[in-house]
């Protein structure tokens, strides 16, 4: 029997403990706060909210993703790792006026949170998209070098639900949030021969900051 547990398209990575504490909220401010997860050691996600900011369709928030050169970084362990994607993206699309969130996003198995962004679409709903670029080694500095020639980089749309495993689908082919969608496109990976899979981890716990 097909177990969505046992692929996952996704280019996310492990941190460390130590690198992805949690802290204690601290004050906020108007149009600018800091959450209580750092990116790095002593280095807090900062958020920057605009007050015309708004929701919009899934349509135009893709073709946003799809403009915004955040996925074309790359991941470097203790320097630029998943939060830094997520506060960048959440920035750029503010400033852009599009309402965003980020999310940190907690596994069963104690390993590190992931962080990523949200959206609340006006025609789907609350959207995941997960732009974490890929890591430097020569494997994935190959991959990094062939995906600044395509339109979709990293930017992929994510699927996270309690207790379900935590995937993500890209974007060009991600046509619905809906987590049964990505049960159903997962359970087709097994023929296609051009995708790398991994494990995915089990969500014990999503917390939204917008």
């Amino acid at each position: 029997m097909w177990d969505p547990s046992m692929f996952v398209e996704t280019k996310t990575y492990a941190e460390s403990p130590a690198e992805s504490e949690s802290q204690q909220p601290l004050t906020g401010f108007e149009s600018q706060y800091q959450l209580p997860y750092v990116k790095t050691s002593d280095n807090p996600i900062r958020l920057i909210n605009y007050p015309d900011a708004k929701d919009v369709s899934l349509a135009e928030l893709k073709a946003f993703i799809y403009e915004d050169d955040t996925d074309k970084q790359l991941y470097i362990f203790g320097v630029r790792m998943c939060g830094h994607f997520a506060e960048e993206v959440h920035n750029n699309a503010e400033r852009a006026g599009i309402n965003s969130a980020v999310v940190i996003v907690d596994f069963v198995d104690g390993s590190a949170p992931h962080a990523l962004n949200a959206f609340q679409t006006t025609d789907y709903g609350l959207v995941y998209i997960d732009c974490t670029g890929v890591t430097k080694n020569p494997i994935a500095f190959e991959e990094w070098l062939y995906d600044l020639i395509r339109p979709i980089g990293q930017d992929r749309m994510a699927y996270v639900e309690m207790n379900k495993p935590y995937g993500t689908i890209n974007l060009d082919k991600a046509e619905l949030p809906d987590y049964s969608f990505y049960v159903g496109f997962a359970r087709g990976w097994s023929i296609i021969a051009n995708y790398t899979f991994k494990p995915p981890g089990i969500v014990s716990n999503i917390q939204i900051f917008w």
